[in-house]
């Protein structure tokens, strides 16, 4: 087998013999050139030739055993568990210095030859694509030339329709999740709580013992009777931060949104939100309300419009029936987004109760990147909270005193911005491609992070972490402007 490289015997005599079919007696046999019997050779490789026929069974004799010639393996297969993808193969540059090779020598490019070349990269056997849907950062493509289902404009200007394409491209937001990392309050700030306030709401209460997040602990003080007791301190801490920088959000013309769907944080989270004029999430917050808005802002109209129906009385020419199914319509939309009518874009802040509730809103925000203040309870992962507030979040009390003070901070910021009749001074629209990256949030989900580069550099991974505290982020090449003119074509000189 080895001296055929890795070809059977018989697969090397398949290759120069044809098969046989003769019916008849041996001497048909005979004149084609075979020198077996016909029932020998029915059904087999005969060196004589002729057409293959199915084989008579013949009594007595043992089952025939055909080896088939070994397939080679596909290189160019789709790449499954385990394996590189197709850029990453080494047969993958012999492939296309072959092509490139090929293109360059043929002198009769005309538009047949480059027809042929396009309809071999779109339906040929390996596909070569763009994994991205833009050649510059800060050039994005059009819908007429992406291949997304995700269409990035009109082909003729900027598509002003989709929210996401605006908040990346055309009116990046004001407030990063990356800026918090070094922002921190003035010392000379006025601090909104006290202990006695927080003692007498129930705040230091968590849940019990054996109902913990690990991650919870350095906000922990004790555990009394089984039952985890905050550190008051870090709480007011927390708070007087939210609510400062709440404030001064608010000051700069920021959009909030509160989101509170657990039963002793409905009535709160309606109250305040509508004290301080922002959007909320009271009874449910429905899945897409960022990542999918445009098609929940067409439900949110279909509300407002049913509800104009409504008051004007067209529903009288309807039937009974038909008024019923409207009207159980209305009464569901409104449960839903009764709370985000005047949510006309992204919000620029987040405020929830409770992260293990609102585990979904908070996966959206942070997918756009929008900063998040919340009550976090000793089960909760504060993980992609900026501004956590270790609180308890299971009582009314305690949920109402933290919105309290959060909503007079931001009523207060929109009192300060009115006092400013010019308003803030203009700032420069500064992109971050990290924020709204596939690879932040890859980062962020990974399971494994642990590199044995970072404890030779750094000594230990927790070096690592403290040197990077936001990952990894790579830097952005600088733009240089050119004209496709002036790039030299070597195969036309």
């Amino acid at each position: 087998m080895s001296e055929f490289h890795g070809r059977s015997v018989w697969a090397t005599v398949a290759a120069h013999a044809k098969p046989c079919g003769a019916r008849n007696g041996g001497s048909t046999h005979r004149e084609r050139g075979c020198a077996t019997s016909s029932d020998s050779c029915r059904g087999s490789l005969c060196p004589g030739g002729g057409p293959r026929s199915p084989p008579r069974p013949v009594p007595g004799a043992a089952h025939q055993v055909i080896m088939q010639v070994r397939k080679p393996t596909r290189w160019a297969k789709p790449a499954a568990k385990g394996m590189k993808p197709m850029i990453h193969r080494k047969e993958t540059r012999d492939v296309w210095m072959d092509g490139f090779d090929g293109w360059q020598k043929n002198k009769d490019r005309n538009l047949d030859f480059m027809e042929k070349v396009v309809r071999q990269q779109l339906h040929g056997r390996m596909q070569m694509q763009f994994s991205s849907e833009h050649f510059f950062d800060a050039m994005p493509l059009m819908s007429g030339m992406s291949t997304s289902r995700r269409a990035m404009g009109n082909g003729e200007g900027h598509d002003y329709d989709d929210i996401f394409y605006v908040r990346k491209y055309l009116e990046p937001a004001k407030f990063k999740k990356l800026a918090l990392g070094n922002w921190e309050m003035p010392e000379n700030a006025t601090r909104v709580v006290t202990l006695p306030e927080l003692v007498d709401a129930g705040v230091q209460y968590g849940h019990k013992s054996n109902m913990w997040n690990p991650k919870m602990l350095k906000y922990l003080y004790a555990d009394n009777g089984g039952t985890h007791i905050f550190d008051l301190v870090q709480t007011a801490a927390n708070l007087n931060r939210a609510c400062y920088y709440c404030m001064e959000a608010a000051a700069k013309g920021a959009n909030f949104i509160f989101i509170g769907t657990k039963e002793q944080a409905r009535e709160q989270v309606k109250k305040y939100a509508e004290e301080a004029g922002v959007p909320y999430c009271d009874l449910r917050f429905v899945g897409g309300v960022i990542s999918n808005f445009a098609v929940i802002r067409k439900s949110v109209d279909m509300m407002l419009k049913l509800k104009e129906e409504k008051q004007q009385n067209a529903w009288s020419v309807l039937s009974e029936f038909k008024r019923f199914l409207n009207e159980c319509k209305l009464n569901r939309m409104e449960k839903k987004y009764a709370g985000i009518v005047n949510l006309t874009s992204y919000p620029d802040i987040c405020i929830f109760v409770d992260e293990a509730k609102e585990r979904l809103p908070l996966a959206e925000m942070t997918r756009i990147g929008v900063p998040t203040v919340g009550m976090v309870d000793s089960n909760n992962d504060p993980t992609y909270v900026d501004i956590p507030i270790p609180s308890n979040t299971s009582s009314t009390r305690s949920i109402e005193l933290v919105l309290r003070k959060l909503s007079e901070a931001i009523k207060k910021g929109k009192a300060l911005a009115q006092m400013n009749p010019q308003g803030p001074p203009p700032e420069d629209k500064e992109w971050d491609p990290w924020i709204l990256s596939r690879d932040r949030i890859r980062f962020m989900r990974r399971r494994s992070k642990r590199q044995g580069w970072m404890k030779g550099i750094y000594g230990s991974y927790e070096n690592w972490k403290k040197c990077h505290p936001w990952g990894a982020v790579p830097t952005v090449a600088p733009f240089h402007d050119f004209k496709w003119n002036d790039i030299l074509d070597p195969a036309h000189n």
